[in-house]
C-alpha cells in the first residue's frame, strides 16, 4: 500500500510532490499532471495559478481534502468522478458514479458526423448518449440541428440533460430513455443520421481497474464477443434511415473487419468509410444507405 500524501503537508509544493510518488506507486500514469488537477480542484486553483504558489501553506482542511481525493485516486476511482466533471471538445461535462466518462477518442465521432449530417434533413440520434458528450457537442457545433439523446439509464439521462441545461442547448436537445432503437417511435423522413459510440468491450477483456470497477458495466461491456451492440444497432438503423442518410459508430480495437462484415450482411449500405485515431487504430466508420435499400 502507498504511502498516501499527509494530512498535515506544509505547502502546495511539498503536497505535489507527496501526491505524485503516492500515485505512481499505484501505477497510476500521468502522476504528476493527475496530483495537479486534484489540489487545483481543492483550492479553486487553474493549473498555472497552482504552479505559481508552490510555496504557499495548506489550511488543515485544504491539505485533508487533498489527501482524501488522493487516496481515492491510489485505489483508483476515475479522476474525473473525484473531480465532477470531463473535459471534452471545448467544453466540460458533469460526471459521476453511474456514468461512463467521455473518452479523447469519441470526439472523433463528432467531427466526422458534423462533416456527413445535413441538420435540415432531420434529427440526429445519438444511440447511448452517457453524460450526452455527442449530442451536446452535435448541438453546440450546428446550431440549426436537432438532437435525440437516447440511453436506457435514467442516471445517464438525468445527467446529460443537466450538462445540455448548463451548456446552453437543452432547447435543441430531446432525452428519451430506450435501449437501443427499436422502441422509438420514429419516421425515416425525420432522421437525418444515427450516431453512436456503443458499448464494445467484450465480458473478459483485460480493461483498467478504473473502468473495471467503477464505471457502469453497461456503458462499455457489450456481451461475451463484444459485438453485440454493433449487432443491434447496425440493422435497427438500417429499418430508420432512408436513401443517403448516415450511420456513424465509434469502433473499438481490432474490430474494424467484423463491423464491416455485419454492414455488408445487413444489406442496402455504401462502402463504409473509416477513420483512425491518433494512435493509427480504426476508430470511426460513417456508412451510407443505398438507394431502394
Amino acid at each position: 500500500m502507498p504511502n498516501y500524501v499527509s494530512k498535515d503537508s506544509a505547502t502546495v509544493g511539498s503536497a505535489l510532490h507527496e501526491a505524485e510518488q503516492s500515485l505512481e506507486s499505484a501505477g497510476v500514469e500521468g502522476a504528476r499532471l493527475e496530483a495537479t488537477l486534484l489540489l487545483g480542484h481543492v483550492l479553486g486553483y487553474s493549473r498555472a495559478q497552482l504552479l505559481a504558489t508552490l510555496l504557499d501553506p495548506l489550511t488543515e482542511d485544504q491539505a485533508s481534502r487533498f489527501f482524501e481525493l488522493t487516496t481515492r485516486r491510489a485505489n483508483r476511482e476515475p479522476l474525473q468522478y473525484l473531480r465532477g466533471r470531463a473535459p471534452f471538445l471545448d467544453f466540460e461535462l458533469e460526471v459521476h458514479p453511474g456514468v461512463f466518462i467521455p473518452r479523447p477518442e469519441t470526439e472523433q465521432v463528432v467531427e466526422h458526423t458534423l462533416k456527413v449530417w445535413d441538420p435540415t434533413a432531420g434529427w440526429a440520434i445519438d444511440v447511448g448518449t452517457g453524460s450526452g458528450a455527442i449530442a451536446i457537442g452535435l448541438a453546440r457545433r450546428n446550431p440549426r440541428g436537432r438532437v435525440l439523446a437516447v440511453d436506457q439509464s435514467p442516471i445517464a439521462l438525468a445527467t446529460a440533460a443537466g450538462n445540455a441545461v448548463r451548456l446552453g442547448v437543452h432547447d435543441r436537445i430531446t432525452f428519451v430513455q430506450a435501449d437501443f432503437l427499436r422502441a422509438l417511435s420514429l419516421s425515416s423522413s425525420n432522421i437525418g443520421i444515427i450516431v453512436s459510440n456503443p458499448p464494445y468491450v467484450a465480458n473478459n477483456d483485460e480493461v483498467d481497474p478504473e473502468v473495471r470497477y467503477h464505471e457502469p458495466r453497461k456503458a462499455w461491456a457489450s456481451g461475451p464477443t463484444g459485438m453485440e451492440a454493433y449487432e443491434r444497432i447496425i440493422p435497427e438503423s438500417a429499418a430508420l434511415l432512408g436513401f443517403r442518410r448516415y450511420l456513424v459508430l465509434e469502433l473499438g480495437y481490432g474490430q474494424e473487419k467484423a463491423v464491416r462484415g455485419l454492414i455488408q450482411d445487413s444489406g442496402g449500405w455504401t462502402k463504409p468509410h473509416v477513420r483512425a485515431d491518433l494512435n493509427n487504430i480504426p476508430r470511426v466508420l460513417a456508412v451510407c444507405r443505398k438507394r431502394n435499400s
